[in-house]
Order: structure tokens, then sequence, then C-alpha cells
């Protein structure tokens, strides 16, 4: 603590002054003040040279944890949606995706700094979450589909012969191997993985497509072949062919209905094949 009477002598003998003790008394509140506030500002260095550093780790901790590590492996998730059943998720980055029955989902439990991707065999409609420093890849085996912020349905079951994608809103673009095709809303891409061959269509309808999360079965010209594997994956059933001519129809339908024996009702309507329900199983024949 200051000494207030010793201070005020050594000022006194230097100027050779008196001071009066209103005099001395305003002099050493002013002496007291200066000190306090140089004491302060001394405090004030101290604290912030100890709060920067923790402030900047804190910061780039946050930071590397709301990324994949940069140091470690990417841990993924898998989900998987039996037959009979349909799933309606939403990633980290808020991206919408509906699962079909039958289907798995590869993804990592953290999206990367660069990219989101994932890895699909089955069915799926992604609503895209907007990034665009950060595209959203959907794998699907040996093709992918790249988008910055999309809705689109991806149809890529491991057993077709074919992966299509129909794109709804936005801009993405198919790759398979070295090659890209860049797709506009209402376009659909299929491509065949027999003969490697990539075809473009436009859809007058393009939502059509994706009707099954709303629980409507969908069919254009559709045939009977891929017609039972959409029902099988849906009522998860077994569908035996009897008579082989069968396949040789097609199907154009757009129901919502609840009951398989009604389905196979509406199905015989279009055509001369009939189908027998009988437990687990479905009876196909002429």
């Amino acid at each position: 603590m200051l000494d207030r009477d010793a201070y005020l002598m050594d000022a006194d003998a230097d100027s050779g002054k008196s001071f009066t003790p209103l005099q001395s008394d305003l002099l050493f509140r002013r002496i007291d003040k200066d000190i306090r506030i140089k004491r302060l500002r001394t405090v004030t260095r101290n604290v912030a040279a100890v709060l920067v550093p923790i402030l900047f780790l804190l910061g780039l901790g946050y930071f590397i944890h709301s990324q994949t590590s940069f140091f470690q492996s990417t841990t993924y998730a898998e989900l998987y949606i039996p037959k009979g059943e349909d799933a309606r998720i939403f990633f980290q980055d808020g991206t919408e995706v509906f699962l079909n029955a039958d289907t798995k989902i590869r993804y990592p439990e953290h999206f990367g700094f660069r990219h989101r991707e994932v890895y699909l065999d089955g069915e799926a409609y992604f609503n895209v979450a907007p990034d665009r420093k950060r595209p959203f890849v959907v794998h699907a085996q040996n093709t992918s589909v790249e988008v910055l912020g999309t809705a689109f349905n991806v149809n890529a079951y491991s057993e077709s012969e074919t992966i299509q994608v129909v794109l709804d809103e936005g801009k993405t673009s198919f790759q398979v191997q070295q090659s890209k095709y860049p797709m506009s809303p209402g376009q659909q891409i299929e491509y065949n993985k027999t003969t490697g061959k990539t075809s473009l269509y436009n859809l007058s309808k393009p939502s059509n497509v994706s009707l099954w999360r709303k629980n409507v079965l969908y069919f254009y010209d559709t045939p009977l072949a891929e017609v039972i594997k959409t029902v099988e994956r849906k009522y998860n059933v077994h569908f035996h062919v009897q008579s082989p001519e069968a396949l040789n129809f097609s199907y154009t339908l757009t129901t919502k209905q609840l009951h398989l024996e009604d389905l196979l009702n509406e199905l015989q309507k279009i055509a001369p094949v009939k189908f027998q329900y009988k437990g687990d199983n479905v009876f196909v024949s002429i």
C-alpha cells in the first residue's frame, strides 16, 4: 500500500513547497487514481494474454469437432429398411431422405469438410440441404450422383438391371466411370448395368416416380417382372411364375391399395394374368 505521508514528504523536500491539508488530500487522491488505472490496465493485459489462447483453442476444437477429423478415419453407420417397410430420416446437415423397402444406406457419422457422401443399395428420395462448399454425393454401385442442393429419386437395387435417377428440382450430375451427364428438372437418367448404355429421358410428370414415399404404387408400361419385384418388396411376399408367357405383359397403374389382395385384383383387370394369394406366396398363371 502507498505511504501517503512519506510520498508527500518526498514531494515537499524536492520542491521546497509546503501543502495545506486540503491540497495534500487532493494530490494524494489524484496520485492514487493514476496508480489504480495503471494497475487495471496491467491486469486487463494479463487477462487478455490468458483468454485469447484459450478462446482460440476452444474455437479450433469446435471447428475440428464439427468436421470430419483430419487425423482419424471416417466412421460409417449403416441403416437397412426391410421388405414391407419404409422410412424417413434426416442427416446432420438437414438433408431429408425417404427410404423405400429393402433398402440399405451407408453414411458417415459426421460429413466431411469438402463433401457429403453416402452409399445406396435400393431406392431413396433425397431432399438435399443446400451447401455450395460441400457437394452431396450418392454412390450406387459404380455410379454416382452429385448435387449441391436439390430433390431427386434414385432407384439402384443391386439385383436390378438398371439404375435410374429422376430429378425433381435443382441441378445434378450423373457419373458412371469417366463420363458425366448433367441433368435438369423433369429428366430421368437410366443406366443399363449389363450393356453399359446410358439414356436420358424427359418426363411429363417426374414426381410420379417417387409416389412410393406417399404409399402410392405407380406403374407406367412396366413389365410384369418389374411389377413383381416392386410388390415383393412392398408386401414382403414371394411370387411364383407358373406361366412364363405371363411375363410378356406390361402394366400401367396408379393406386393406393393398402391390402395385397386388392392390388392383385386391380392387376387382373389390366391383363389376362391370374394371381392366387396363399400365405406369403403369390402364384402367377394364365
